[in-house]
C-alpha cells in the first residue's frame, strides 16, 4: 500500500513524537453557551484545509495527554487543522455524555466558520469511549450539515457485553469466544461513576470513592492500569475498606496480572453495572442511534485491545445503515492507546500495509 501525500506527512510526523510544521492556538468554544477552553492545531500552509475536530477520552490530562497531542499534531502536520475541545467531566473521570456530544457540535460550527477551513464540512475524531460518542454525533440532526466524516478508533457498540468484558476478559464474536487479560482501568472507572447506583450497593461510598481516587492516581502517573507498580496503592486502599467493601474491592482490584478470584461474582456486579448504567443513561446505548449516522465513517480498533475488545467495532460495522460503506481496520499494531509488542517481521510489513490503508482512507474523507 503506497501512502498519499497526507498520509507520508501525518507518519513523518507521527514518528518523531509528533513534531512537524504545526503552530498550537489556546481559543475557546461556546457550548450550549458555556466557554469552554479548547486548543487549535494550524498547519503552516496558509490556504485552506480540512477541519477536524477531535474528542479526548475520559483521561485526567484531557486534550493534553501525551499519546493525544502527538496524534492531533501529526494529523495538523498532515496538511489539516485540528481542534480538540476541553471536555471537564471527562478530566475529573465523570460520563457527561451531552457534554462530549454538544463539544463536537460546537467544535464542527467552529471550525465550519474559520477561514483556514476549506468549505465542505468538517470530520470528527474518536478514541475509545469517546470514538462511539463521535460516531453517535453523525446521527445528530444539529450537525449533520457540517459534519462530513467521523472516524472513530477503538470505540464500543453493546454496553453490557463491554462491561462484562471489563471484567472477566470474556468476548466473543458470531458465536466465537475469546478471552483478554482486561485493564483494570475500566473496572475502576465503572464503579467510580454507578457502584452505588446498583441495588444492594448504595451504601458503598467508601468503594465507590476509592475507585476514584485509583482512577485519578493512574491517570496522574501516567502508567498502564495494569502495571504492577499500583499494587502497594491497592493494599493500602483495601486496608481502609470494611470487610463487606474489602470482598467487593477484590473484584475492582485484584493484583496486577489476574482477574477476580470469584468470577461468577464478578460476572454478576458486571452485569448489574451495566443495568445500572443504562437506568442512569440511555443514551450510552449507541445502537438507536447507528441507523441514522450519515457521512464517511473509518472505523478501526487494536486487536489486542485490553479495555474495549476489538470485537465491538466489528459489532458496530453491522449496525450501520446500508447507505453508509465503512471503512473498517482491525490492527495489531496498536492496542488501545498503546503500542502492541512484538510480532513476526512478515506480520508487522502486512500491519503496515493495512494501518497505512486506514491512514489513506481517514485523511482522503477530508
Amino acid at each position: 500500500m503506497i501512502p498519499t501525500l497526507r498520509t507520508a506527512r501525518f507518519l513523518r510526523a507521527y514518528l518523531r513524537g509528533g513534531a512537524g510544521p504545526v503552530t498550537e492556538h489556546e481559543t475557546h468554544i461556546e457550548v450550549n453557551g458555556e466557554r469552554r477552553e479548547a486548543t487549535l492545531y494550524l498547519p503552516r500552509r496558509p490556504r485552506p484545509a480540512p477541519g477536524w475536530v477531535v474528542l479526548h477520552g475520559l483521561t485526567v490530562p484531557g486534550r493534553h495527554h501525551k499519546a493525544m497531542k502527538r496524534f492531533v499534531r501529526s494529523l495538523a502536520a498532515s496538511g489539516a487543522v485540528v481542534l480538540v475541545p476541553d471536555v471537564p467531566a471527562w478530566r475529573e473521570l465523570r460520563l457527561d455524555l451531552d457534554g462530549a456530544r454538544d463539544s463536537i457540535v460546537a467544535g464542527a460550527r467552529f471550525l465550519a466558520q474559520r477561514p483556514e477551513v476549506r468549505p465542505g464540512g468538517v470530520g470528527t475524531v474518536g478514541f475509545s469511549f469517546g470514538a462511539t460518542h463521535a460516531l453517535m454525533a453523525a446521527a445528530d440532526p444539529r450537525v449533520q450539515r457540517d459534519l462530513r466524516a467521523v472516524v472513530a478508533f477503538g470505540g464500543y457498540c453493546d454496553v453490557r457485553r463491554m462491561v462484562r468484558c471489563t471484567f472477566t476478559g470474556e468476548h466473543e464474536w458470531e458465536g466465537a469466544g475469546e478471552s483478554i487479560d482486561p485493564d483494570p482501568y475500566g473496572r475502576w472507572m465503572l464503579a467510580a461513576n454507578f457502584l452505588t447506583d446498583v441495588p444492594g450497593f448504595e451504601g458503598m461510598e467508601d468503594v465507590r470513592a476509592a475507585a476514584h481516587e485509583l482512577a485519578l492516581e493512574a491517570g496522574r502517573r501516567g502508567v498502564m492500569a495494569w502495571d504492577a507498580e499500583y499494587d502497594e496503592f491497592k493494599r493500602e486502599i483495601r486496608g481502609r475498606l470494611s470487610p463487606a467493601s474489602a470482598d467487593v474491592w477484590d473484584l475492582l482490584a485484584p493484583p496486577t496480572g489476574t482477574i477476580p478470584a470469584d468470577l461468577d461474582a464478578a460476572r454478576r456486579l458486571a452485569d448489574a453495572l451495566a443495568e445500572a448504567m443504562m437506568e442512569r443513561f440511555p443514551g450510552l446505548d449507541p445502537q438507536a442511534l447507528l441507523p441514522a449516522i450519515r457521512g464517511r465513517i473509518i472505523l478501526s480498533h487494536g486487536r489486542a485491545d485490553r479495555l474495549i475488545p476489538y470485537t465491538e467495532t466489528l459489532r458496530l460495522r453491522t449496525l450501520l445503515p446500508s447507505t453508509v460503506t465503512p471503512s473498517v481496520t482491525i490492527t495489531g499494531l496498536f492496542a488501545h492507546s498503546a503500542h502492541a509488542g512484538w510480532m513476526h517481521p512478515l506480520d508487522r510489513v502486512r500491519e503496515t500495509a493495512q494501518f497505512i490503508r486506514l491512514l489513506n482512507d481517514a485523511l482522503g474523507a477530508m
